[in-house]
């Protein structure tokens, strides 16, 4: 089933948010990227830039929220951090080091695109809370496994902005391995 241009809009403006920011992404970008018609952006987003950036954030933080829920279901936390790095260190390879994470690129946003700001700050304790749900079942008292979580997201974040400047997966790798040997369950 082909994907209506509103998605396709949504699905390009994620992507262009991961490369470039929010800030250096145009609507005339997310029409040409989309290959839908430039009437389109505005017959399904009349509030224009800040109405795409948002409901790209959303469609990007529901995306890797669901991965991290899925990742948290299927193993135990310090797993589900080197399953979620190496999706990031593919997700960077891949793509030259030009990707980065389309809900750090909203939380960096201005004020033009506030909400988009807004739903990244949702998202973000979104994966907090799966986090910190999953390592509070392991025994961890509640607000240190909150504290770890908060750690374990920041960290993976900050790790991504370096290897992105640096073009080298090392920092990322060198997070995971922490945030792993952190979280292991203790004999």
């Amino acid at each position: 089933m082909p994907r209506s241009p509103r998605d396709s809009m949504i699905d390009s403006a994620v992507v262009l948010f991961r490369q470039r920011g929010v800030a250096d992404t145009s609507l005339r970008d997310v029409v040409e990227h989309s290959g839908v018609s430039r009437g389109s952006i505005y017959h399904h987003f009349p509030g224009g830039k800040e109405e795409l950036a948002l409901a790209a954030t959303e469609r990007g933080g529901d995306f890797i929220g669901n991965l991290l829920e899925r990742l948290l279901a299927d193993v135990d936390g310090d797993r589900a951090i080197a399953a979620f790095v190496d999706y990031w260190t593919s997700a960077l390879t891949k793509a030259d080091f030009v990707d980065g994470c389309p809900i750090g690129a909203a939380a960096l946003s201005s004020d033009e695109t506030a909400s988009a700001r807004d739903a990244a700050g949702r998202a973000f304790a979104r994966w907090e809370t799966l986090l910190a749900d999953a390592i509070a079942r392991r025994g961890v008292p509640t607000a240190r496994a909150a504290s770890l979580a908060t750690l374990a997201i920041a960290s993976i974040e900050g790790a991504l902005l370096m290897c992105r400047a640096r073009r080298d997966t090392e920092p990322l790798t060198r997070v995971g391995t922490e945030l792993r040997a952190l979280l292991s369950p203790s004999d």
